[in-house]
């Protein structure tokens, strides 16, 4: 439905996988390990489903090498372990949502049939992202206590590890609820260490912490704010009149911004300035922002670095082409359109090497929404 006007083509930039490198500087940010959080950042770069992987199949990635080196041995593992891959993948962002790993077998059966194999696989995955569990339970704690996340550094006020960089703030009201439990079970749960931070004992009773209508929100609230504020600042640079890389006028004295979505910009742009436009937008978009400062130590420079993918075509809809098509038919036996001038990939002037794919953290609203979740699955074409 959406397809370009004569002599011209759309054009649809996103930051890769910004808001896996945003809940790493988190991790930062938030008081935990500077390492730890700098692993994070390079393998949501490198590919963590792949490195989950890697611990399940018994062929660990040697993580101390250089990113080139790591990166391939990666992808190797991703096309030789399909199966185990897309069940890494849908624990990473299981985990990263919140979901526990009884939910996990409840949401995906075909992935985690026991409740044995989702645990199995969790553990890979916090053995790679010890700390992710922690800043959840920080999170948590500190949006019921404060009642809000977020915020601007007021003037002449200390600033906090929970200040937003860009002063967003939302409120929550519904965080965790206290459930009354028999001594026997809190105790017995105690003993477990996964499950030992969900028992507390006040005025000399036990009680069980339970999860609110907010308490899987909260997780999502940092990477997707942050994620938000990046786009907006790269589009004031790209469509405010007295910035230097205004492009506001390129599409015959008019924007050429069709519309903002999610992380990513979609553009309209005439065939005569394309090479100037694309330059402009991949020059701004992959600029570390001064926002985001993080340790000069950890070898990326003063400012957090975040790379780009970007597609374009005659229209908006996926490329296929007769081979593709006739691949997919035999593959699923689904007719699909032809569409030979649909969106491709398109090879930018990179300053982020290793940007990693686009996996957003989304929250949950609740037990009963399949439609979150669909983005999880893979789609052929």
């Amino acid at each position: 439905m959406i397809t370009a006007d004569t002599s011209c083509r759309i054009l649809e930039v996103d930051f890769s996988g910004i808001e896996a490198v945003l809940t790493g500087r988190c991790l930062w940010t938030h008081g935990f390990d500077s390492e730890r959080a700098k692993q994070y950042i390079r393998l949501a770069r490198l590919g963590m489903h792949a490195a989950v992987t890697s611990l399940k199949v018994g062929k660990p990635v040697d993580l101390s090498q250089q990113d080139l080196i790591v990166k391939a041995n990666l992808d190797t593992i991703k096309k030789g372990y399909p199966k185990e891959y897309d069940t890494s993948k849908r624990t990473v962002h299981a985990k990263n949502f919140g979901m526990t790993a009884y939910g996990q077998v409840e949401k995906f059966p075909e992935f985690f049939p026991t409740l044995k194999i989702a645990q199995e696989f969790e553990t890979y995955y916090y053995a790679l992202a010890p700390d992710l569990p922690k800043w959840h339970q920080a999170l948590r704690k500190q949006a019921r206590d404060a009642g809000r996340l977020g915020g601007p550094t007021l003037p002449g006020v200390p600033a906090t590890m929970w200040d937003h960089p860009y002063g967003y703030q939302h409120w929550f009201w519904d965080v965790l609820n206290y459930k009354p439990i028999n001594e026997f079970t809190a105790r017995k749960w105690l003993k477990d260490p996964t499950r030992a931070h969900r028992i507390v004992q006040m005025h000399g009773r036990y009680f069980k912490v339970d999860f609110g209508g907010d308490g899987n929100r909260v997780i999502a609230f940092y990477p997707q704010s942050i994620a938000a504020g990046r786009l907006k600042e790269a589009e004031l640079d790209l469509f405010c009149p007295w910035s230097p890389f205004y492009i506001g006028d390129c599409y015959f004295g008019r924007t050429p911004l069709l519309s903002p979505i999610h992380d990513s910009l979609l553009l309209h742009i005439p065939n005569r300035c394309w090479d100037r436009v694309v330059e402009m937008v991949a020059t701004v978009m992959q600029r570390p922002s001064t926002y985001l400062p993080i340790p000069v130590a950890w070898g990326w420079g003063e400012y957090l670095p975040i790379g780009v993918s970007a597609k374009q075509g005659r229209n908006w809809a996926p490329s296929i082409t007769e081979d593709e098509q006739i691949k997919i038919k035999l593959k699923t036996g689904h007719d699909v359109t032809l569409n030979p001038s649909g969106m491709e990939d398109l090879v930018l002037p990179a300053y982020v090497i290793n940007a990693g794919p686009d996996d957003p953290v989304m929250p949950r609203e609740g037990e009963g929404d399949q439609e979150e979740w669909t983005f999880l699955a893979r789609h052929v074409a």
